[in-house]
């Protein structure tokens, strides 16, 4: 009667079992959550790098791994692994707290130079675009404008390095300490202060 009863009901028994196996974290999805950690945090902290090339590039990496870690928050979803939807949730907020803190440290930062900036060398320049523009002198606009720029960071530079610290190196801080903390969580197979998986 027994084995009746347990052959009866093997199937169902073998699906809880294979759902249990699936949301229990494997070492490979370990491995692979870490390796999603250092290439978006990297390309993420590249991205905070004010060096326009360098910036775009990793920006756009970054972007495309947030779209794979979307995918696989979905795939987690279906398999109820509970460690890979944790992690990719973890990673994707703080993509876009980092970015939310970067506009206000930017505003910050801009708010910083308004004041302090010194506005003579601005005033100076203004001055011989319009001469040369009154005079018809387009070719040596570009010239004033290399002179201007140059002049303006000389006067500024220390200020300009301030509005810098201001307005990165916090959100900088912050992508640095999230993707330490979720990292070694994921390598410990943890997917939250006081929950373990596997």
């Amino acid at each position: 009667m027994n084995n009746k009863n347990t052959t009866k009901n093997f199937p169902a028994i073998k699906q809880k079992a294979d759902e249990e196996c699936k949301a229990l974290p494997s070492y490979l999805g370990r491995f692979l959550l870490s390796v999603f950690y250092i290439v978006f945090c990297v390309s993420l902290l590249y991205a905070l790098v004010p060096v326009g090339p360098i910036s775009v590039f990793a920006l756009m990496l970054s972007i495309f791994v947030l779209g794979l870690l979307y995918t696989y928050r979905v795939r987690g979803k279906k398999i109820k692994n509970h460690l890979v939807i944790y992690h990719t949730t973890y990673m994707i907020r703080t993509f876009w707290r980092a970015n939310l803190f970067l506009v206000i440290t930017g505003f910050a930062g801009l708010l910083y130079m308004l004041v302090t900036i010194d506005y003579q060398p601005i005033d100076t320049c203004m001055e011989a675009v319009s001469s040369a523009l009154k005079k018809g002198h387009m070719r040596v606009l570009s010239k004033i404008f290399e002179i201007c720029g140059e002049l303006i960071f000389e006067q500024n530079k220390i200020h300009i390095h301030i509005v810098g610290v201001i307005t990165f190196v916090p959100v900088f801080l912050y992508v640095l300490i999230r993707c330490i903390t979720g990292c070694v969580l994921a390598v410990f197979g943890i997917n939250s202060k006081n929950k373990r998986n596997g």
